[in-house]
């Protein structure tokens, strides 16, 4: 765990328009490898339900496998095991992840520490034409972290974007999209192996994936998002 520390302690952060960071290299080498081996194929992971969005293009082209007791029950024994150990992994660690995002700005709306935080960690894989429009994240997260696990070059500008409203001002505090058209991009993540985009969730946290080209590789990515416990969702 001391690699991913002192990379989170050494990552760039930004402040503007919200709080982010970006860690590049953000697992030693060994479990990046053990990531990349163990990564679920698409027949063991389930297409994205209607619960966890209404996106139809994300339902479409995003496969998800939730990384809890009862999916991994499915997994060959060796990778069921790698991938606990993972999760617990990503739980002590989640603290540290936290600290490392900037303090929002004190005219920000976040949701309150008071009721404690669970981590829920998920393992995406998405195709070409995969695309989420600009919003700001369900309300029961306090932050999200993106890990990136796909290497193929042509992925490196399938990062997540940053956006600000053309409207000057315009806040959001629900997890509704917004189109494209009425937003700028402000920065986009480059889509490298073992890079975490992370930001913390605001009522201006307006970020999201162009419609993707690539059909070369699969654009593998685990999420973990720091929700409150009172409001957790699964």
């Amino acid at each position: 765990m001391s690699h991913s520390v002192r990379y989170l302690r050494q990552c760039e952060r930004r402040r503007d328009p919200y709080p982010v960071v970006v860690v590049d290299g953000f697992l030693d080498g060994r479990m990046m490898t053990l990531v990349s081996q163990s990564f679920p194929g698409s027949d063991d992971m389930e297409d994205m339900p209607v619960e966890r969005t209404r996106n139809a293009m994300a339902r479409r082209n995003r496969k998800l496998f939730r990384l809890n007791p009862e999916s991994l029950e499915g997994l060959p024994v060796d990778r069921a095991a790698f991938w606990a150990v993972f999760s617990a992994f990503i739980d002590l660690l989640s603290p540290e992840m936290m600290h490392a995002l900037p303090d929002p700005a004190p005219d920000m709306r976040v949701e309150s520490f008071q009721s404690g935080f669970k981590v829920r960690k998920d393992l995406w894989m998405d195709r070409g034409g995969f695309q989420i429009s600009p919003h700001t994240d369900g309300v029961q997260k306090y932050a999200t972290f993106l890990l990136y696990c796909s290497a193929h070059p042509s992925l490196e500008q399938e990062g997540t974007s940053v956006f600000v409203p053309k409207d000057n001002g315009f806040r959001s505090w629900s997890g509704k999209q917004f189109k494209f058209d009425d937003f700028d991009e402000v920065f986009r993540a480059p889509y490298r192996k073992n890079l975490v985009f992370g930001f913390r969730k605001t009522d201006n946290s307006f970020h999201g994936k162009y419609p993707g080209e690539t059909t070369v590789e699969a654009r593998k990515t685990i999420s973990i998002t720091v929700q409150s416990k009172r409001l957790f969702k699964v």
